[in-house]
């Protein structure tokens, strides 16, 4: 939690100096968009930020990296729902595929909810969920108002609730029993990781639907496996690998462009 704090004071810093800089005439929101910035910082930044580190710190790089491979087949299905996207049969097919990727690295045969491993998958896939509906919802509030202002904002009204929650552990915080490649790697995370990965999804969400969006978080896997096994040392499982297998031939049914479909128009 206090690496989320970390990354939501950050972001909030950062990125509302970016918007003075790229967007500095655009007058303040309304009380409708503030609102509607309010519950995509609940989504985006609040449920997300915890959610994954919480996930994170109970199962593996390798596996939280699969369970975010969740998150275009999520944000597909969100947007049919609420009629924003049309999806083809193709892509309704590919869920199913995706969901059974997902039950295989999950070992639904051997569901132990008191297992730390299993907890920290279904909470990185809660926080698949909650960032799919961001990426939906969030469209809307970019048709009217430029991607670094809604970025800056969402980081602002996001970063005092998760300061709260991060209460008890900043109170246990020893900033000196880092590491010095501890410390490079919040730099990383903060810079990479948070500031430039949000402020370039949302410039994309203003230009393109939020499933295909969600369809390039799957760069993610091919470097987050090859950096676990580097770095941390992880060799996944054959039953990883056979759930990769899965989740990513529903991926590609699920959100690979339909020639002659378009966004539904708001």
């Amino acid at each position: 939690m206090v690496l989320a704090a970390m990354r939501a004071v950050a972001g909030a810093v950062v990125l509302t100096l970016l918007a003075r800089v790229f967007a500095p005439a655009e007058a303040a929101p309304d009380a409708r968009d503030r609102r509607r910035l309010l519950v995509l910082s609940l989504f985006g930044i609040v449920a997300n930020q915890t959610l994954f580190v919480s996930g994170l710190a109970r199962t593996t790089a390798t596996n939280a990296t699969l369970c975010t491979a969740s998150a275009p087949v999520f944000t597909m299905l969100i947007a049919a729902l609420s009629g924003r996207e049309r999806p083809s049969p193709r892509r309704m097919l590919g869920l199913p595929i995706a969901l059974a990727g997902l039950l295989t690295l999950l070992d639904v045969t051997r569901l132990d909810f008191s297992d730390r491993m299993l907890v920290g998958n279904l909470l990185i896939l809660a926080n698949a969920l909650s960032y799919s509906v961001f990426l939906v919802f969030s469209r809307d509030v970019l048709a009217r108002r430029s991607a670094a202002s809604v970025t800056a904002a969402i980081f602002r009204y996001a970063a005092l609730p998760i300061l709260l929650l991060a209460v008890p552990d900043l109170t246990r915080f020893q900033p000196r029993e880092l590491t010095g490649r501890a410390w490079i790697g919040i730099v990383g995370v903060l810079l990479l990781s948070t500031i430039v990965a949000y402020a370039l999804n949302t410039w994309a969400l203003a230009r393109l639907t939020a499933t295909t969006v969600a369809m390039f978080m799957y760069v993610q896997p091919l470097v987050a496996i090859s950096l676990a096994r580097a770095v941390l040392g992880e060799r996944p499982t054959s039953r990883t690998a056979v759930a990769a297998a899965l989740i990513f031939a529903g991926v590609a049914l699920t959100t690979w462009p339909v020639r002659g479909r378009r966004p539904l128009p708001r």
